[in-house]
């Protein structure tokens, strides 16, 4: 890790609530591997091999949408985390990620070993952030044989919930949550608008969730059911069990 980016890690750390701070440093149980190798087919077919012990099913689509949707959220994490913390970005580079790798193929977090340059920080992180999901989701959808678009709002929902997260950690939910559409317009991708909502606790207390646009397949997997924020519940049911997870 460069200089500048270990200085920038440690100011976005200072500016978090300490118990969100997991997601950033590296684990002593995982390998450190470059991201650049989602890239590399063989590379990703085991990726995709390994997570079927996990679900117990060798559906290719099935696995690699939820191989998907718990990577790209770590992988945007030290980004956004830094940006939203400090108005400066480490870089989301695939050339700059060290992501902490796990033998089943899961991963706890993500390092990013440079600052992105550039005189617009909003601009610059919009572009690499672009250019990272581009290069990762047209491997995960090539390796698997599936469509991209239905990838990309999966990383839409990446990008809105990194934001509520890193928002909430810096006690600054509505500032950051509200750079999800600028920042997604800047990218110029063929992803959704990032959505929020907001949940009445019974104490009449609201809190933001993300309302995702993507589904990550979960409930195909053997014994699995539909994730509490799905899309796919009718809205009553969805919020109902979000509103179990509100603080009173």
């Amino acid at each position: 890790m460069s200089t500048r980016a270990d200085q920038l890690l440690t100011r976005t750390l200072n500016g978090m609530n300490p118990t969100e701070h997991a997601r950033l440093l590296t684990d002593e149980h995982c390998e450190q591997v470059p991201a650049s190798l989602v890239e590399d087919p063989d590379w990703m077919s085991e990726q995709l091999r390994l997570r079927g012990r996990i679900w117990h099913t060798d559906d290719a689509r099935v696995l690699a949408t939820l191989w998907w949707f718990s990577t790209s959220s770590k992988l945007i994490a030290p980004s956004v985390a830094s940006y939203v913390v400090t108005g400066e970005a480490l870089s989301p580079r695939l050339e700059d990620l060290r992501l902490h790798w796990q033998p089943d193929s899961r991963l706890s977090g993500v390092t990013s070993v440079n600052v992105l340059p550039g005189s617009d920080p909003l601009e610059s992180l919009a572009q690499a952030l672009r250019r990272t999901f581009d290069r990762n989701i047209a491997s995960v959808a090539a390796t698997a044989g599936i469509r991209q678009r239905p990838l990309w709002a999966i990383a839409t929902d990446a990008l809105a919930g990194c934001l509520l997260w890193a928002g909430r950690a810096h006690g600054a939910a509505d500032r950051a949550t509200a750079l999800a559409e600028p920042l997604v317009a800047a990218m110029n991708a063929p992803m959704p608008a990032p959505r929020y909502t907001g949940i009445e606790s019974p104490a009449r207390t609201t809190r933001l969730f993300t309302k995702r646009t993507s589904c990550c397949l979960l409930y195909r997997a053997p014994g699995e059911d539909k994730c509490t924020s799905c899309p796919g519940r009718p809205p009553e049911q969805r919020h109902a069990l979000l509103r179990e997870n509100t603080p009173h």
